[in-house]
């Protein structure tokens, strides 16, 4: 992973926008958490000349755009958990069956 891409995910990380699964340590996007702020502070950090995002120099949008390609790639949940559950339904038939009238 190249190190722009670092940065962006550790600001996400930070603003908790991204989260760390703690069972499989897989990445997933928070879509409970407003993303404004994660933005917010990649700007501000770019203003600031500070040194963690000077690989971006200076460039507020390249840093929040990539910000946005990471958020937007990223799953909802920890995959490993999605496939889990999944798994568990199909073994368990009463699962699909009271999955499907909650849905209905």
């Amino acid at each position: 992973m190249e190190k722009k891409q670092m940065i962006a995910i550790g600001i996400a990380l930070q603003t908790q926008v991204l989260k760390t699964c703690p069972a499989h340590s897989k990445l997933y996007f928070d879509d409970d958490v407003n993303p404004a702020g994660a933005f917010a502070l990649a700007i501000e950090l770019v203003r600031r000349h500070t040194p963690y995002v000077a690989e971006f120099h200076d460039d507020e949008h390249a840093l929040t755009d990539l910000i946005s390609d990471t958020l937007g790639t990223t799953p909802s949940c920890c995959p490993e958990c999605q496939a889990s559950a999944s798994l568990s339904s199909l073994r368990d038939p009463r699962g699909l069956v009271e999955s499907a009238l909650e849905s209905g």
